[in-house]
């Protein structure tokens, strides 16, 4: 079963917090202290082993956060699509993108400075171009600060989507808000979503089991639907109409015939003829 666990994406720290991380192990890892006797040769190969393992570091970490997070075009369309409303697609990318080129840009502050170590003709010399470049390097990681934050909001909000699988047998019950979806819900499965007497108590997805003629069943509730123009919808009932245009599965349309869901039988049948 193919089910993407988006839980697994690890917390990405603020830039401060990437900043502290990275000085902190550099000053763990490497040596620490030059005495006097020390030749020029091995002065410049101390400061440019802390330079190089400064770079390898934020490469590592920085590395880790673009491999963790989903790649839209590999997903299945499902997803990306449900990303695209949750948390645009555009800004997803131009988050990525932004540490990633940051990651190139340290790469390559990297070799220009070991480059200029090669050079130092003195501890002194060697000492500054060490200092200036892990300031620079750290520079580079403050400037992403947005794009961190805005990474760490969409993990935070990925780790709550249904862990459903968009593959296997699937049952969608939709319909207009508070017409007993979720109600159904609750009684063919162990789920247990809340239940109110006033519409768009469900603002998301929310994934159950059952069992029916000895086969397992995937039972998706979506929240309420109106019956208005694709773009005047707003993003809770996107994402059912996200369900429904991707979701390989058997729809259970739900009408409330007593109208006490504040919709008439009328306004009920017309949505799923716009919606069949």
């Amino acid at each position: 079963m193919v089910v993407y666990n988006f839980k697994k994406i690890g917390p990405v720290p603020s830039a401060g917090d990437m900043v502290d991380i990275v000085l902190t192990r550099t000053q763990r890892k490497t040596p620490t202290v030059i005495h006097p006797g020390y030749k020029i040769s091995r002065i410049r190969s101390f400061y440019m082993r802390k330079v190089k393992f400064t770079q390898q570091t934020i490469q590592e970490r920085l590395g880790n956060i673009v491999e963790q997070f989903p790649r839209l075009n590999d997903i299945h369309p499902f997803y990306a699509d449900l990303m695209n409303i949750l948390y645009d697609r555009d800004h997803y990318k131009l988050a990525l993108g932004q540490i990633n080129t940051a990651k190139g840009l340290i790469d390559s502050l990297s070799r220009d400075y070991i480059r200029l170590l090669k050079y130092g003709d003195s501890l002194y010399r060697c000492k500054q171009l060490k200092r200036a470049a892990l300031g620079r390097m750290c520079t580079i990681l403050k400037r992403q600060k947005a794009a961190f934050a805005y990474l760490e909001e969409v993990r935070k909000h990925l780790s709550r989507l249904p862990a459903l699988d968009p593959h296997t047998r699937t049952l969608l019950v939709t319909g207009y808000p508070n017409v007993g979806k979720s109600s159904f819900m609750n009684k063919v499965t162990r789920a247990n979503v809340d239940v109110q007497p006033y519409a768009f108590t469900t603002k998301s997805l929310f994934v159950g089991h059952m069992d029916h003629r000895y086969l397992r069943w995937q039972v998706i509730d979506t929240p309420g639907i109106l019956d208005h123009p694709l773009d005047q919808r707003n993003t809770i009932e996107m994402q059912a109409i996200t369900a429904l245009a991707h979701l390989q599965c058997a729809v259970l349309y739900f009408v409330d015939a007593s109208e006490n869901c504040g919709y008439t039988v009328e306004q009920q049948c017309s949505l799923f003829e716009h919606q069949a």
